[in-house]
């Protein structure tokens, strides 16, 4: 008997968290989320008590974003070249070495979002690596439970990670951030080192260039990947960057202050965890309606802030939006497992990821033109139209509705059967 089922309670050995791999991952996870959390607030903090200014802050933290959109595809082309593992232990290492340079005392402008553009890079290689080896230690049962059990992991991170890095820099030197960062980083990598990744048949290797193409194409046969893939991207540009950039606006404005920014924030992230724990359980018969109708719940957010005089109404249309995104999420990575080969995933979810990354620091720098031009209210209004108006159109394409290709409909138990046929086929091809 092994020592997984020596130590495993029997209830525990059926689910999700029975299987040694996806906790393996799931712990670095937890780990790597802490220390993306805690990093940026200890990069901000050291700026700030250099003298630095908002323009200074802003770019030094848009610098992610820049390393995001450069490397993004690069990173899922090599995380289908190589072993996921090594990638992810790359990454993690990398980071240890980037936020090293945080504990010297650093205040350069320069040199802080230097490091901030190094680490969106290491992240731009380890997500897609992740969420490829995530789809491949999974059987089709699990996946809905453990897609759910990541995002659960990251809104817990999202919550207490800034709140954690705060506490940090106000009780102790920020040396203490940086090495608390550090620290998590190399528990990420620590626990990553006895993973061990099912075998994944690669095709012969091409240029870099021509395996991005074939990520496209990828994406481009089966047409509601991509759609779905436009689709959010524009909403993350022109509904949730402008509910961003005006929210802590409007709340000294029109709702009393920074609390307010601070609580809509909070319950957007408890709304996502609600929406994580519910995504265990449930498991839609149509995944792809209930994705897309999560999406719309994200167009309430901006009408409500410039409609509403009610804290509490702004603060539940958060909580829903929290909750749809989460919902969208899980649905939308489950299906990309199952549907995507396991040797293409990672360039596929890198295209998804390379494009909201895009898009979304471009509405960041023209929601304030617009404002001025034609008023919050205006922009709030056609922000909140957009959030709905864009996934209602992603359901005029074929496939979307139950987010596979090619739909056929049969009893819950005869999927399940043809599922495990299918798992089981690719490992004997192997």
């Amino acid at each position: 008997m092994s020592a997984l089922r020596r130590f495993t309670p029997q209830w525990l050995a059926g689910s999700v968290l029975g299987n040694r791999e996806f906790r393996t991952l799931w712990i670095s996870l937890i780990a790597s989320v802490a220390g993306d959390q805690v990093f940026p607030v200890a990069v901000v903090v050291s700026l700030l008590d250099a003298g630095g200014t908002a323009t200074e802050v802003g770019a030094v933290l848009a610098s992610r974003w820049a390393a995001l959109v450069l490397f993004g595809l690069f990173g899922g082309v090599w995380a289908d070249r190589l072993p996921r593992r090594h990638v992810m232990l790359a990454s993690q290492a990398f980071l240890c070495c980037v936020v090293m340079v945080g504990l010297a005392g650093v205040t350069s402008a320069w040199v802080l979002g230097g490091m901030v553009f190094l680490a969106g890079a290491a992240e731009a290689f380890f997500r897609p690596a992740f969420q490829a080896c995530l789809g491949s230690v999974l059987t089709p049962e699990q996946r809905p439970a453990g897609a759910a059990l990541n995002a659960v992991s990251w809104r817990v991170g999202a919550i207490a990670g800034p709140g954690l890095g705060a506490f940090l820099v106000s009780a102790a030197p920020v040396g203490a951030a940086f090495l608390a960062a550090l620290a998590a980083f190399a528990v990420s990598l620590c626990v990553l080192l006895p993973l061990r990744e099912p075998l994944v048949v690669r095709t012969a290797r091409a240029s870099a260039w021509r395996e991005i193409a074939e990520g496209v194409r990828e994406v481009w046969g089966r047409r509601w990947i991509g759609t779905v893939i436009v689709v959010t991207a524009l909403q993350s540009m022109l509904t949730i960057a402008p509910a961003q950039v005006l929210l802590p606006v409007l709340a000294r404005e029109n709702f009393g202050g920074d609390a307010f920014y601070g609580t809509s924030l909070a319950l957007l992230s408890v709304g996502g965890l609600t929406g994580g724990v519910v995504s265990m359980l449930w498991k839609p018969r149509r995944p792809g309606l209930a994705a897309i109708a999560g999406l719309t719940a994200y167009g309430l957010v901006p009408p409500a802030l410039c409609l509403s005089e009610a804290p509490w109404t702004v603060y539940v249309c958060f909580a829903l939006a929290g909750f749809g995104i989460e919902v969208f999420s899980v649905q939308w990575v489950v299906s990309l497992q199952r549907e995507v080969p396991a040797e293409r995933l990672a360039r596929v979810v890198s295209l998804d990821w390379i494009a909201a990354s895009a898009l979304t620091p471009l509405g960041l720098i023209l929601t304030g033109p617009a404002e001025s031009l034609l008023g919050s209210a205006s922009v709030l209004l056609l922000a909140g139209f957009a959030g709905v108006a864009l996934p209602l159109t992603a359901l005029l394409t074929s496939g979307t509705t139950y987010f596979r290709s090619k739909y056929r409909p049969y009893p819950t138990k005869a999927r399940k059967r043809v599922e495990v046929v299918s798992v089981a086929s690719h490992y004997d091809h192997q």
